[in-house]
């Protein structure tokens, strides 16, 4: 296998298909081929890596010889102007009478000059009026003297990253300026146009952007830090607005030129008559000046270039060295130091808007690296000083990134399954945000992600609530949503932060209302189930059947193993044993749903059900049916106030009253006897 070689690409009559085709024959098998592609690929990676960085090697080359380019322009103008004026007054010359033909300027012909630069003036005034009559919020443009329209008309703004449609824009192109308006859409009077921005001449950079896709006859305005697009409707008007941008450019030039030459010829006798007092006056040395170092003279330049270059690192420690440098006693004095150190603030004043630019969710937020991509821009700001802008941003991208991984999690299945993955993701989020929070802000930022925690939690509690808490679903799924999520934000305790008082108070007001409107409905179905009671045993069928429905009372806490009969019959009415089941669930489920100041709801419900039970049966007088009131009031009651007792630690009052008030006598709990010990040795 033959080794890929540069040279070879350098030859000038370098041949692509006699060297695939050479390359084809020398490699053995398929293997051998993809290695050459691959050391192909890294050639060309390297060879591309190499320009780019050539390219910045060389950026302030570039930009002094467009310069250089753009003088040579201005001076090849005047030239030709020069020459044409000659041309003019050699034409006259040949035209003049040598026999002494009146040839004079007559005073007519004077005065029909000065009324056409009168009316030249007035025309260009009113040019400006009309302008800023159609444009909101104008600048005075007739602020400057000489300022004058050069090119007006329609374009559209696109994006210049991703090539897309931004505004429609109407544009103005003075001798000195560019003046960017948007349409007015509900326009009322003569307003037409709002005034956006407005960059001089000087600033300005106009670059020919050649047809891709979508994007043609289109240019690029420079004005650092903007970069704009434009798209024209035709070739033609592309042509004319860059013709008019060298027209505006070569008026500039032109103008600071003759301000130039003014200002020398105007120090030049100065400059003499201070030479001629020189001749008698003794010499003075001038002070020695310590000359400023390469890289701090050129402190401004290399900071744009990395700011371009997006190294926002490098340009804050190049400031910051920079300004030290300066600060110190060697170059305090020092002539340049003034001018250095406010292009540095400026400088710093736009590094500020990029980096809260970056941090601004609208603009630039991607899923992809997480929350730590916006390390360096927090950093850096707040070394500026700039603290609370960052966390409000730095906030307001973890609020984005919250609300996007909840949405990802897909509603399929049971309820149950999406509320604990929802949780899941909710809390996991949360425990990295404050886990990247400390790491990057002072801890007294700290109350700020508390409150921002506290609202995210409202948020996601308002819509889980809505899916949880409806009609349809019953109490037993109601209590595993709410305790997945109590157990997902009692684990981000251990992060330091307890959300638990957040979450209770979210709950409090659905929990209340889903246990009130259970009560009503099993008080509702009640009356339904003793007209239908046929007041006999309920058939199970199976022996299979029976030992099930033992199993689900039991685990309620009634034991009726007593009251099966003849292997498959239950010796209770129908009504009798959903009424068992309905109380003892209502109570089971109630008091691991509920907290402790809504504990007097629960006893509210408890008795209500229990009181609507009792009194139906006292109109009933068959023995069946008594039978099975005695059960209600001598085992179920009995049991319910056992191990209401047993969870909470108190007695539930309501059900005791209304067990006197039934004539059943509740035994109280026994004391039980707890061996003292005589000392404290086994305390």
């Amino acid at each position: 296998m033959s080794d890929i070689n540069i040279e070879k690409f350098a030859v000038p009559d370098f041949n692509s298909e006699r060297y695939v085709k050479e390359l084809a024959k020398s490699c053995v098998g398929g293997e051998e081929l993809s290695q050459q592609k691959e050391n192909i690929q890294t050639l060309a990676e390297n060879t591309a890596s190499k320009l780019k960085k050539n390219v910045y090697d060389n950026y302030m080359q570039f930009i002094e010889t467009a310069t250089e380019i753009s003088h040579l322009e201005a001076e090849m103008y005047k030239l030709s102007h020069l020459l044409s004026e000659q041309r003019t007054v050699l034409t006259t010359l040949s035209h003049a009478s040598v026999l002494g033909n009146e040839n004079t300027i007559s005073r007519d012909s004077i005065d029909n000059t000065n009324l056409e630069a009168e009316r030249a003036e007035e025309k260009r005034k009113s040019k400006l009026n009309l302008i800023s009559e159609k444009v909101e919020n104008c600048m005075n443009l007739l602020d400057t003297p000489d300022r004058t329209l050069l090119h007006e008309g329609d374009l559209l703004e696109i994006d210049a990253e991703e090539n897309t449609a931004l505004q429609r824009m109407h544009v103005y192109l003075f001798n000195d300026c560019l003046m960017l308006t948007s349409w007015i859409t509900n326009r009322r009077g003569p307003m037409r146009y709002k005034f956006l921005a407005s960059y001089p001449i000087s600033t300005l950079a106009v670059v020919n952007v050649r047809d891709l896709g979508t994007v043609k006859q289109a240019f690029k305005v420079l004005a650092f830090p903007d970069t704009r697009v434009f798209q024209c409707n035709s070739l033609a008007i592309k042509k004319d607005w860059l013709e008019k941008f060298d027209v505006a450019k070569k008026m500039h030039i032109e103008k600071e030129n003759s301000k130039l030459n003014k200002k020398e010829s105007q120090e030049r006798p100065k400059l003499e008559s201070i030479k001629s007092l020189s001749l008698s006056v003794e010499e003075i040395p001038s002070p020695q000046v310590t000359p400023l170092p390469e890289w701090l003279a050129d402190v401004t330049e290399e900071l744009d270039v990395l700011i371009v270059e997006r190294h926002f690192q490098k340009t804050y420690e190049l400031m910051v060295k920079a300004q030290s440098a300066l600060n110190t006693e060697e170059f305090k004095t020092h002539p340049q130091r003034t001018d250095i150190l406010k292009k540095i603030e400026l400088k710093q004043k736009v590094l500020i808007e990029i980096l809260l630019k970056e941090l601004d969710v609208t603009h630039n937020w991607s899923p992809r690296g997480g929350l730590r991509t916006y390390r360096p821009p927090v950093l850096i700001l707040n070394k500026f000083n700039m603290t609370s802008q960052a966390c409000e941003l730095f906030l307001a991208i973890c609020s984005h990134t919250v609300k996007v991984h909840v949405k990802a999690v897909q509603l399929e299945g049971s309820i149950n399954t999406y509320v604990k993955q929802v949780g899941e993701v909710f809390f996991c989020s949360l425990s990295d945000t404050l886990t990247e929070f400390t790491a990057l802000f002072p801890k007294n930022k700290i109350s700020a992600f508390v409150v921002w925690a506290s609202m995210q939690l409202r948020v996601l509690m308002s819509q889980l609530i809505k899916q949880v808490f409806t009609p349809q679903c019953p109490l037993d799924s109601i209590l595993e949503c709410v305790q997945s999520l109590r157990e997902q934000c009692t684990l981000f305790c251990e992060f330091g932060l307890d959300l638990r008082f957040q979450m209770n108070s979210c709950l409090r007001t659905p929990i209340i209302k889903a246990l009130r409107e259970y009560k009503e409905k099993i008080v509702d179905s009640m009356k339904t189930k003793l007209a239908e009671d046929q007041w006999t045993p309920v058939p199970l069928h199976t022996k299979a059947g029976v030992q099930k429905f033992l199993a689900q009372m039991e685990n309620l806490g009634l034991i009726l193993a007593k009251y099966v009969i003849n292997e498959t019959w239950m010796n209770l009415s129908s009504s009798t044993l959903w009424f068992a089941q309905s109380i003892l669930t209502v109570q089971k489920v109630g008091l691991e749903l509920v907290t402790r100041d809504m504990m007097d709801v629960l006893d509210e419900c408890i008795f209500a059900i229990f009181n609507s039970r009792l009194m139906l049966s006292l109109g009933n007088d068959s023995s069946y049916a008594q039978n099975n009131y005695k059960f209600i009031l001598d085992t179920v009651m009995p049991m319910m106030i056992r191990k209401y007792r047993e969870e909470v630690g108190y007695d539930n009052e309501k059900l005791i009253t209304l067990a006197k008030k039934f004539g059943i006598n509740i035994v109280p709990p026994k004391k039980s006897n707890i061996t003292k010990y005589t000392s404290n040795e086994y305390l």
